[in-house]
């Protein structure tokens, strides 16, 4: 295929999408206020045009790579889940439209929603170069897309009402056979979960062999997967109940826009080499916030109950206190947060630049001109570890002295 084809087609994949996507919204909006929009109308909207577009702009430019096309053919899959959702509401939940087919776009709808997971574990496997890590690795990516099939395919059998749907059952179900198929989409569960941590661990042993620009862009994909883990992991456990629907839905509405951000910047390679910089930045700033959230609620806590003792009430001097501590500890504090990360993840940044601030201490003393040749040929090859390293000192010049003529 040449690149002018892939880009169209690429170009036409993200113009369907996005036409989907806005399909629904205008078919929910126009419903309204007597139908509710679809469940799921806002991660839809937010994601699947991410996808969209990103899959185009990789495809269009690089359309050997076959992440550029997972990312379209997602785009399409939650345009195609949204439009039949936000279908699927109108014509099930309104008296008014009488819409037909109501049940078999809730039965599409509920099918696509796996597009995204899918896509997730073929982009952890395929990253960043399209292939596998190595030819034993198609086991589990067949194994792998057999355990979707036969999750989809017991999903479009089952009996029974739609999950997301309960007004309607499943217009292509076979009664009788949930016996069966019950089973088999478990198993497939089960089996797609173990095919993710597998791919997880090929990601892993790739980054290991990494070198370059490839290990650039592994990391900015890590970064991307790491930050999306932790806001969900903080979502689920540590959100209180009241605000738990509203920040899930933020959480998993946001968390997977990282991996197709994250993986059109590597594999496009554009301001590549700054992820070094964003995951030390993010690493000392996020230490630094917990450091001081913990100190301003101690302080706010303890400073409260002496006063309770002491004048037996509570008192607004406690948050005063608490913020003034803050603001004298940041900028102390930061230096020590930014030290301790230096030290434990950049250990050979840090000691380069702990070597050249003493080299610069003995620079200003040192009048021997040999002896300091030699320690700034042994601080080069210590820093920036070249391969040879030598130093070229001119001779002085020898002034001469000629008498000028009485």
């Amino acid at each position: 295929m040449s690149v002018r084809t892939a880009s169209r087609l690429a170009w036409s994949l993200w113009a369907g999408a996005l036409a989907l996507v806005a399909g629904g919204l205008l078919l929910g909006v126009a419903a309204r206020p007597q139908v509710p929009l679809y469940q799921y109308w806002l991660e839809s909207t937010l994601i699947n045009p991410t996808f969209a577009t990103l899959g185009a702009l990789i495809a269009s430019r690089r359309p050997g790579n076959v992440i550029g096309w997972i990312f379209c053919v997602t785009g399409v899959a939650g345009g195609v889940q949204i439009f039949s959702g936000q279908y699927a509401t109108v014509a099930l939940f309104s008296d008014d439209t009488r819409l037909p087919g109501g049940a078999i776009a809730g039965w599409l709808s509920t099918l696509m929603q796996s597009s995204v997971v899918a896509a997730a574990l073929f982009l952890i496997l395929l990253f960043p170069t399209g292939s596998l890590l190595s030819p034993r690795w198609r086991i589990l990516a067949w194994t792998a897309g057999l355990s979707i099939v036969a999750s989809l395919i017991s999903l479009a059998l089952l009996p029974g009402p739609l999950r997301d749907f309960r007004a309607a059952r499943n217009p292509f179900g076979i009664e009788g056979a949930a016996v069966i198929l019950e089973p088999v989409e478990a198993a497939g569960g089960v089996v797609f979960l173990l095919c993710f941590v597998a791919a997880i661990v090929s990601l892993i042993l790739r980054f290991y062999r990494s070198l370059g620009e490839e290990r650039l862009q592994l990391k900015w994909f890590a970064y991307a997967a790491v930050l999306g883990f932790v806001a969900i992991l903080f979502g689920s456990v540590l959100v209180p109940a009241s605000l738990d629907d509203r920040f899930g839905t933020l959480v998993w509405t946001v968390a997977p826009l990282g991996l197709p951000v994250s993986a059109g910047v590597a594999i496009l390679r554009y301001r590549l080499y700054e992820i070094d910089l964003l995951i030390n930045r993010t690493l000392v700033y996020a230490s630094l916030t917990a450091t001081l959230a913990l100190v301003y609620v101690g302080g706010v806590a303890s400073l409260q109950h002496a006063f309770r003792a002491l004048a037996g009430g509570e008192s607004r001097l406690a948050v005063v206190a608490s913020t003034l501590a803050i603001a004298a500890l940041f900028v102390p504090l930061r230096r020590r947060v930014q030290g301790f990360v230096d030290r434990l993840f950049y250990r050979q940044k840090y000691d380069a630049e702990k070597t050249l601030e003493a080299f610069s201490g003995r620079l200003r003393e040192e009048t021997d001109l040999e002896r300091l040749g030699g320690e700034l040929v042994s601080v080069v090859r210590g820093t920036v570890q070249p391969e040879h390293a030598s130093l070229w000192l001119r001779p002085p010049r020898e002034r001469t002295f000629s008498k000028r003529p009485p």
